[in-house]
């Protein structure tokens, strides 16, 4: 049997880098974001997002790595659903 945390597993750090990371993913989403999943490293906060429409398919899907000690990231889009017009 495995035993799952019952506590949010996200640290304040990654709270925060996915907060700088949304806030540029507003830039270029139409649809409300899923967190899928997400990883930590030494120096890096990963997430899988995507956009989840209130109706019809499952929007893009988004990889988003945020260096945490610094201002860089990195957006790849992995999938989904075409942009709606």
């Amino acid at each position: 049997m495995t035993d799952f945390p019952t506590s949010d597993p996200m640290t304040p750090r990654a709270a925060g880098c996915l907060m700088r990371g949304l806030e540029e993913l507003d830039l270029v989403t139409v649809a409300p974001l899923r967190l899928r999943a997400h990883a930590s490293g030494p120096a890096h906060e990963v997430f899988d997002l995507q956009e989840e429409y209130e109706l019809g398919p499952r929007g893009r899907r988004f990889l988003l790595s945020i260096d945490a000690g610094r201002d860089g990231a990195m957006l790849v889009r992995v999938g989904g659903q075409p942009e709606w017009s």
